[in-house]
């Protein structure tokens, strides 16, 4: 929802907790100096961060392993290494060359 300034109004949701989940909240929260509602709303926007980051990384690795699939290429892992650590280190490499994939370890098998 969004209000008549141009930001987002908070909205309720309830949440039928154990007593026990309840009580480790309760517990928790008064250590850290925060209300339960606090801790829970911070415990859930990280759980979702973490989840979109994950999601994000499998997007990105099952785009490339498509890539790989369509090229039939990949990138020495020697290469790749090397390259990374002079970037780290300051320098300026050249990009690692693909090399085609070999009929030993092609990804898409062969069929006679």
């Amino acid at each position: 929802m969004v209000s008549l300034f141009g930001f987002s109004m908070p909205t309720t949701t309830s949440l039928k907790l154990p007593d026990s989940l309840k009580a480790t909240i309760a517990q928790v929260a008064a250590f850290e100096g925060k209300t339960s509602h606090a801790l829970m709303v911070d415990t859930l926007q990280s759980a979702m961060e973490d989840a979109l980051a994950r999601q994000q990384f499998y997007t990105a690795g099952e785009a490339a392993y498509q890539e790989t699939l369509r090229t039939n290429t990949i990138f020495a892992g020697a290469d790749v290494k090397a390259y990374v650590m002079a970037h780290v280190t300051g320098g300026k490499p050249g990009r690692p060359l693909a090399a085609p994939l070999d009929e030993v370890h092609a990804l898409i098998p062969k069929h006679d």
